[in-house]
């Protein structure tokens, strides 16, 4: 193997390893098997009752990690950019919920023989 295979190889392994953190830091799972798989690509999920799935998908022959959400894909090579878009997706289902629960409440309060 060459000098610059060997590089790009450690590069492509560092990578990984540093999304690796990013995401179990952030509350995502490895997929089963993505430890053992010696693939080129990664898969990292998170599931909340808010927002469903979230699909991470690391792949060693491209710079940075593509995210599913909500039916959608998302690249990102930046992680401000991936914390920023997690971080909108969060506030939105939150928003949206807490306008659904103002509209129960509201409707129980108008049930009430007050």
């Amino acid at each position: 193997m060459t000098h610059h295979k060997k590089n790009k190889k450690r590069l492509c392994v560092n990578k990984m390893s540093m999304f690796r953190s990013y995401f179990l830091k952030n509350g995502f799972y490895a997929k089963k098997g993505n430890e053992k798989a010696s693939n080129t690509e990664k898969v990292y999920i998170k599931h909340t009752s808010e927002i469903g799935g979230i699909y991470a998908v690391v792949k060693s022959d491209r710079k940075g990690v593509k995210i599913i959400a909500e039916g959608n894909e998302f690249f990102f090579n930046n992680f401000d950019k991936i914390d920023s878009f997690l971080n909108r997706l969060q506030q939105t289902k939150n928003d949206f919920m807490r306008i659904l629960r103002r509209k129960d409440i509201s409707q129980k309060l108008r049930m009430l023989d007050i």
